[in-house]
């Protein structure tokens, strides 16, 4: 079983930092990881279609109609992270031209279709559902948020940048190759010389 301390403490241990027990234990490094967990979970999620967090909806339309543009708005599922596609039919054929906007605090989808289906990257909260090259990279992207915070740090800013590129490179290599390609992966040439640029991190 994994957990989310478990994530932040690859990060810890790649920067020399004291691991920590539990985001909410009170110690520096869980507060500093508490703070930012989330948010940099949800930047690496929407950094690439995932597979793991692909999700399908027909989305519900909304009483109100757009002042103008587009005939109908329809809600985006509340977990609801990167659009993949939208369709107007359930076999998942074709797109259509649609909007991301906000109405009345709620984030939907402009269109003209009578009735949306959406292709999506979801909120996926749960670590045992996460892919080993997606949790490297998330913890390699917690480092860049972390590392200011941890006392004699081994890790440079610039250099964990770095190595997030190469990470998310690999991840997203490695991701694409188990489906049906819709986009062209970065192929295995380019994740071999580039995908796991340190030995700090786990393989």
């Amino acid at each position: 079983m994994t957990a989310s301390v478990d994530i932040v403490n690859v990060t810890l241990r790649a920067l020399g930092g004291t691991r920590i027990t539990s985001l909410t234990d009170g110690s520096p490094n869980a507060n500093a990881a508490n703070d930012v967990y989330d948010l940099v979970r949800d930047q690496v999620l929407r950094a690439h279609p995932w597979n793991f967090a692909t999700m399908r909806a027909q989305l519900a339309e909304l009483g109100s109609t757009p002042a103008f543009g587009y005939d109908h708005q329809y809600a985006l599922p509340s977990d609801w992270i990167r659009t993949i596609s939208v369709h107007d039919n359930d076999a998942g054929l074709g797109g259509i031209d649609y909007k991301e906007e906000t109405y009345s605090g709620q984030r939907v989808i402009l269109a003209n279709a009578d009735q949306v289906y959406l292709r999506y990257v979801g909120r996926v909260t749960d670590p045992n559902l996460y892919p080993p090259d997606f949790i490297i990279a998330l913890a390699v992207e917690l480092g860049v948020r972390l590392a200011p915070a941890i006392p004699n740090s081994i890790s440079a800013k610039e250099d964990l940048e770095r190595e997030v590129k190469g990470l998310l490179l690999g991840a997203k290599s490695a991701d694409a190759m188990n489906q049906s390609p819709e986009k062209r992966p970065g192929g295995s040439w380019v994740t071999a010389r580039h995908g796991w640029p340190s030995t700090r991190w786990p393989r």
